[in-house]
């Protein structure tokens, strides 16, 4: 029965072609009704290509690592947490994307990790960090985080780490009043219970976009 139904796949994918990707380079799809069904396959896919790190052919036996990078999982993870607390649809852009550059020469290009994009303008910025800090944040991080809320002119920024690696803090910049707010999220709780968490730190983000995008965020 195994080989037959076998047979029945491998006819199936007879017109399947194979194509080869870079691990940062694996396409995003845009689903609708009529492929809906393949959404959890084609996410388990792209799970599969964007972390597979090496093959071994060393004798008669093949074999493949899988290694999950936690900084670019926690981004993720976070990012998308976020666009769903935050009822941000798919035509909307959210997550990892260039912003204006830093300095007027355009020599200073910035990409943070946490964008939301209304058209043409950014109307929120923020980082997510999962990396060992002892509690404290390196000053390097609230740099990074200045940089992109002044080349933006934002009222503030987020950044987001997993609990125990930062305290909750939010710091006013001397003469800009601009506010770089840090969260954590700890991930040693239920999924429920992390998406809440999440849902608390949504809050903060809509109380760092500018006041008009902010009335209007309410409004809707």
């Amino acid at each position: 029965d195994a080989p037959r139904q076998l047979a029945w796949v491998a006819g199936m994918l007879s017109g399947v072609t194979h194509v080869e990707f870079q691990r940062d380079a694996v396409p995003i799809l845009t689903f609708d009704r009529l492929n809906e069904h393949y959404r959890s396959v084609v996410t388990l896919a792209r799970l599969i290509l964007r972390h597979g790190m090496f093959e071994a052919n060393r004798g008669t036996i093949r074999a493949t690592g899988f290694i999950v990078d936690m900084n670019r999982f926690f981004q993720e993870f976070v990012t998308v947490a976020l666009k769903r607390s935050l009822s941000i649809s798919e035509y909307e852009k959210f997550g990892e994307h260039p912003i204006t550059t830093l300095d007027r020469n355009d020599s200073v290009t910035l990409k943070p990790d946490l964008t939301w994009w209304e058209g043409d303008e950014c109307l929120f910025v923020g980082d997510v960090k999962y990396k060992r800090t002892n509690g404290g944040v390196p000053n390097s991080d609230l740099y990074q985080l200045l940089a992109y809320i002044t080349a933006l002119d934002l009222p503030g920024g987020l950044l987001v780490y997993a609990k125990g690696e930062a305290n909750e803090v939010t710091h006013v910049v001397r003469h800009s009043n601009k506010r770089l707010v840090i969260v954590s999220l700890d991930l040693s709780q239920n999924l429920s219970q992390v998406l809440s968490a999440v849902g608390e730190i949504a809050a903060g983000v809509v109380s760092n976009l500018r006041v008009d995008a902010r009335n209007r965020f309410h409004a809707a």
